[in-house]
């Protein structure tokens, strides 16, 4: 509690990680543990193999995510909203550019 009211560390990257899981197909509990043995096995060989991944892929990734993310809010929402939550929408989008 003591983090969240002093500006914390928003904990966006959870949240994208589940919408490219699902949607890169991943459902079901054999998707799901095999996700959870790659991480394990990840956090045990720690950043040694971290060198072997492109830098461009994980930037690639996270800006088509981001990219879906915001024309999920923003355009995909245009006539699901009435105008007041429609401005809200884009007061948290000016406000999280600008944080």
């Amino acid at each position: 509690m003591g983090l969240a009211g002093g500006g914390g560390l928003q904990n966006y990257m959870a949240y994208t990680q589940s919408v490219l899981y699902s949607r890169s197909g991943g459902t079901g509990k054999a998707s799901g543990i095999a996700v959870a043995v790659v991480t394990l096995g990840l956090f045990v060989v720690g950043p040694t193999i971290a060198s072997y991944i492109p830098r461009c892929m994980a930037g690639c990734l996270l800006f088509h995510v981001g990219i879906d993310l915001f024309l999920e809010a923003v355009y995909d929402s245009i006539g699901r909203f009435d105008y007041l939550e429609y401005v809200g929408i884009w007061l948290i989008v000016v406000v999280m550019a600008v944080a």
